[in-house]
């Protein structure tokens, strides 16, 4: 058996353990007969850990898959925005001439498709591309005949897209432009040599703090102490909550995607 099943069958056997706990301290807070309690906190731990491995295994895949693709786009946005003029022209030249005859004219890459002609620009030295901006762009091409202006921009606050009546306008942000050029033509720009890490506190990072893996095992030790403190001194009330609470931070730590890497 692997490094990863091993680690992966101890989480599952804590998981489960922590659960069982939880549930047969709360039970027998409101049934003082140890087998009714026992078997109930069986039934109702499985049915619990079943529901939370099924749901919590397909939202895991959905957020591994979502974070991957985030940070796809995001790392070769980068690299292109990174790239000179002429580079971004050579790298689009490269992408669109499998399909359509390019022409570049003044740092404009110019192309025919479905019987119009398209001026497709990059605006990548600001973070969004805005009105005054795409204004500024029309009066630049004004003299150049074509019928779409195709803009690759980080974001945009453009609100309205329609004001050219003979021109439509097509904005291409980051994730247009991974999806519909890099990945659909299967040529990226070169990543090589690129730090992509960023140093950035987030409200997700503060949990982690309280949520790691290391300190289940303190909060499953001190839970304990404090569910079994329940059974038998005075005011165990008070005791089985901050004993489920802890219970609880544990279980989050081994078992919830949200906080892990």
């Amino acid at each position: 058996m692997s490094k990863f099943k091993v680690v992966n069958l101890i989480d599952k056997i804590f998981v489960s353990t922590a659960t069982f706990l939880l549930i047969f301290a709360w039970i027998n807070f409101y049934i003082r007969s140890l087998w009714p309690t026992f078997f109930l906190s069986l039934i109702f731990s499985f049915a619990i850990l079943f529901l939370l491995y099924y749901f919590l295994g397909r939202k895991q895949e959905k957020i591994t898959m979502s974070k991957k693709n985030t940070n796809e786009v995001l790392k070769y946005f980068s690299a292109f925005r990174l790239l000179s003029k002429n580079q971004k022209l050579e790298l689009l030249n490269t992408i669109l001439s499998h399909d359509f005859e390019v022409q570049i004219k003044n740092n404009v890459l110019y192309y025919t498709k479905n019987s119009n002609r398209h001026a497709l620009i990059f605006f990548t030295s600001k973070d969004k591309f805005s009105d005054e901006d795409l204004f500024n762009e029309i009066e630049n091409l004004s003299r150049e005949n074509f019928d779409t202006l195709e803009i690759i921009c980080n974001e945009h606050n453009v609100s309205n897209t329609e004001l050219f009546l003979n021109k439509k306008i097509n904005i291409i942000n980051k994730t247009k432009l991974y999806l519909e050029f890099f990945v659909r033509y299967n040529i990226f720009p070169n990543i090589e040599g690129i730090n992509f890490s960023v140093s950035k506190l987030k409200f997700k990072d503060i949990l982690k703090s309280f949520f790691v893996k290391e300190k289940a095992k303190s909060y499953f030790l001190c839970g304990l102490v404090l569910i079994f403190s329940s059974l038998i001194l005075p005011y165990h009330f008070y005791y089985i909550i901050f004993g489920s609470i802890l219970m609880l931070f544990s279980i989050i730590c081994k078992l919830l995607p949200y906080f892990k890497d």
